[in-house]
């Protein structure tokens, strides 16, 4: 693994003779319920991002901490930014990557809401426009097996990030609540559903183990290693 913010630019140029793909985790700062620490999705992306870049012997650059939040907007600890926001400073970015001499970026998030998802494609392909660059955007939970997860539709701290949590920092992880599904609108656009969120958990943390949190980064660091694969590839190239 070649850990960017600790090298120097002849390091780096160094190390570039042995690759020129580097990982970026991608995270968000928000409420995980009353049991998570709000840097959850940063922590989980980065702890999967190191250890496949270790794997495969690739540049690992320093975690996005803040992304588009928009159901635990109104919580303590929620500081998001806008969509705009997150796809122009990704999109600068994969273009400095580029001018920085890389030539393949692998873009990690931990955090899946909907919007900021759109953002970092947006801001992929708007790199693509601007520079000779090869990008992949993963998310992190896109990589979980769901026979594997006993919570249907399990989601935002709960079994899986609860679990991994207790496998990554246990120390920073409240007693587990119990399972909690808000009910929102399916059509009604609101300006905020903070009122409707309760506790801030979509899914039940009550399942999780440290067991389970291992299996789940184990499949998350494999299928970081399957796209890794597919972005250095030739196959796809037009």
């Amino acid at each position: 693994m070649k850990l960017l913010e600790e090298m120097s630019w002849p390091q780096i140029e160094e190390g570039q003779r042995e690759s020129r793909t580097v990982i970026l985790p991608v995270g968000a700062t928000e409420e995980h319920g009353p049991h998570l620490p709000v840097f959850t999705d940063t922590i989980e992306a980065l702890v999967v991002a190191r250890a496949a870049a270790q794997r495969r012997g690739v540049f690992l650059a320093p975690p996005l901490h803040y992304g588009v939040c928009c159901s635990t907007r109104g919580f303590p600890g929620t500081i998001a930014v806008g969509h705009d926001a997150l796809r122009a400073y990704a999109k600068d970015l994969l273009v400095s990557f580029a001018e920085s001499g890389f030539e393949r970026a692998l873009i990690l998030t931990g955090h899946a809401g909907s919007q900021h998802i759109s953002a970092l494609k947006e801001a992929c392909q708007m790199a693509l426009q601007e520079c000779d660059l090869s990008v992949s955007l993963v998310s992190l939970f896109d990589l979980i097996d769901p026979k594997a997860v006993e919570t249907a539709g399990d989601g935002h701290a709960g079994e899986i990030e609860s679990s991994m949590m207790l496998a990554i920092r246990s120390d920073l992880v409240a007693e587990l609540p119990g399972k909690h599904s808000p009910q929102r609108p399916r059509f009604l656009i609101l300006r905020s559903v903070r009122h409707l969120m309760g506790n801030g958990i979509m899914g039940d943390p009550s399942l999780a183990t440290p067991e389970k949190g291992r299996l789940f980064l184990e499949m998350a660091t494999e299928g970081v290693i399957r796209a890794l694969d597919e972005l250095e590839s030739d196959l796809w190239r037009a």
